[in-house]
C-alpha cells in the first residue's frame, strides 16, 4: 500500500545551467543529480512510492529504465511548466495515498530527518513547506525611480522542498487551480491560493537546490572528498543442456545447448550480480530469488541483474568498474565480447568503458574443458557517497 508517496519532479529543460543536457542529468558525483535525489528519497522508511516526471521528448528506454528503480511507482511525461508536471504525476498517484510529497530533481540533499517531519506535520497541519531564513541583506529596486531600498529581512524566508500535503488538499488545490488558469512557482503558493492554511517548518541549508553551474560547484563540496569504496567478487557455474536456450551477459547465443537453471542460467549476469551484492554487504542472489519460488521460475537474469542495481541506487552508490570473465570452451566469447560488454552496460545504466569482459578456456580441464558446464568470474569496484550535514560540516 502505497500510503506516502513523493512526486519528483523532473520535467523541465535546465536552461539556467546553459547546457545542452537539463540540470537534472548533470553528474555529480559520478551519478546524475536526479538519480541521486530518487536515492535520497527511496531511502526513507517513511515513503512507499515514487512518481517521476521526466521530459516528454526523452526516449522511451531511458523512461523504462527509471520504472525499475527501488521504490518508482510510475514515470510520467512532463509539461511545459512545473505546475503540468504535478499535475500529470498527481493523476497517477495511488488512490489509497494519505499524504503526498513533492521535490524538486536538483535537491538531491533532501535528508531523512526533513522528509520524516514533512510527513508528520503534514499529516497534523494539511500542508506543510520547509523554509530557512534569508541571511543577506535584501534590497528592492525601484524600476521607475530607480533607487534602491532596504527590506527588513526577519520577514522574509526561502522555500524549499519537499513540500507535503494530505492528499485531499493537493488534489483539491489542483482542482482549484485548473479551473482559475493561474500559474505558480510551486505547489505552497498553489495550495495557498485555493484557501487552504500552509505551514512553515524549518528547512536545511544543505538541503540546496541546483539550478546554475556555481551550485553545481558548490553540491560537488557537499559530497564527502574520499570516496567510500567497496570491492565485491562474485562467481557462478551452470550446466550444459539441451533444450535450452543460451543466454550469456543478456544476450541470446546461438548454440547447441543452453544453460540449465531456476532462472535463464545467465551464469555471467549472476556472478556480476553477486560481485554487486558482496560489494555492498548484501544478501546473495540466493537470498533475493529463492530457487524454490515457482514465480521466478524461468525469470530473465537481467531482471536479477536490474535488482542488484536498484539494491545499489537505493543504498547510494556508483559503479566504478566492472571486470568479468567467462569460462568455457565453446561458444568462443571473443566475438560476441563487445555485444556481451554493451548489454551489461546497458542494464547497468553505465558508460560500456567501465565494464570489462573476457573469455577464458581451460585446455580441456575440468567441467569447462569437457563442455559440460560454464562458469564465470566478476569483480566489481563501487564507490558510495554521503552528504555532508551542515553540522558535521561546521565541525570538520
Amino acid at each position: 500500500m502505497a500510503k506516502i508517496v513523493a512526486i519528483v519532479v523532473a520535467g523541465g529543460a535546465g536552461k539556467r545551467m546553459g547546457g545542452k543536457v537539463p540540470k537534472q542529468f548533470l553528474p555529480l558525483g559520478g551519478r546524475p543529480i536526479v538519480d541521486r535525489t530518487i536515492s535520497a528519497l527511496a531511502a526513507s522508511p517513511q515513503i512507499d512510492g515514487i512518481l517521476l516526471a521526466l521530459p516528454p521528448q526523452f526516449p522511451a528506454d531511458v523512461k523504462e529504465s527509471y520504472r525499475g528503480r527501488p521504490k518508482v511507482l510510475q514515470v510520467v511525461d512532463g509539461g511545459a511548466e512545473r505546475q503540468d508536471s504535478v499535475r500529470n504525476a498527481l493523476a497517477a498517484v495511488p488512490g489509497e495515498a494519505e499524504v503526498i510529497l513533492v521535490h524538486d530533481a536538483v535537491r538531491p540533499f533532501v535528508s531523512r530527518d526533513l522528509l520524516a517531519r514533512c510527513v508528520d506535520l503534514a499529516r497534523e497541519h494539511g500542508a506543510v513547506v520547509p523554509v530557512v531564513p534569508v541571511r543577506e541583506t535584501v534590497k528592492e529596486w525601484d524600476r521607475k525611480g530607480k533607487t534602491l531600498s532596504t527590506v527588513d529581512r526577519t520577514l522574509l524566508y526561502r522555500a524549499q522542498t519537499p513540500q507535503a500535503f494530505r492528499a485531499d488538499v493537493l488534489r483539491g488545490a489542483y482542482e482549484k487551480a485548473g479551473a482559475a488558469g493561474h500559474r505558480w512557482t510551486d505547489d505552497a503558493s498553489l495550495v495557498e491560493a485555493a484557501g487552504y492554511p500552509v505551514t512553515p517548518i524549518p528547512g536545511e541549508e544543505a538541503n540546496i537546490k541546483i539550478t546554475i553551474p556555481e551550485e553545481l560547484r558548490m553540491a560537488e563540496g557537499l559530497l564527502r572528498e574520499e570516496a567510500d569504496f567497496r570491492i565485491g567478487l562474485g562467481g557462478d557455474a551452470h550446466r550444459l543442456v539441451e533444450g535450452r536456450e543460451l543466454w550469456l551477459g543478456g544476450v541470446k547465443v546461438e548454440h547447441e545447448k543452453g544453460l540449465l537453471g531456476h532462472s535463464d542460467g545467465d551464469v555471467l549476469l549472476h556472478a556480476i550480480a553477486d560481485a554487486l551484492y558482496g560489494a555492498m554487504g548484501d544478501r546473495d542472489i540466493g537470498h533475493h530469488f529463492p530457487p524454490d519460488r515457482e514465480e521466478t521460475r524461468g525469470i530473465p537474469s537481467r531482471k536479477i541483474l536490474e535488482h542488484a542495481r536498484g539494491r545499489m541506487e537505493e543504498l547510494g552508490y556508483a559503479l566504478v568498474g566492472l571486470d568479468a570473465v567467462v569460462v568455457c570452451e565453446e561458444p568462443r566469447i571473443a566475438p560476441i565480447a563487445q555485444a556481451l560488454r554493451a548489454s551489461i552496460a546497458e542494464i547497468l545504466s553505465v558508460p560500456a568503458e567501465r565494464v570489462s569482459l573476457k573469455g577464458k578456456t581451460t585446455e580441456g580441464m575440468g567441467f569447462e574443458g569437457r563442455r559440460e558446464g560454464i562458469s564465470a568470474w566478476a569483480v566489481a569496484l563501487l564507490s558510495g557517497f554521503r552528504p555532508i550535514s551542515t553540522s558535521e560540516r561546521g565541525t570538520a
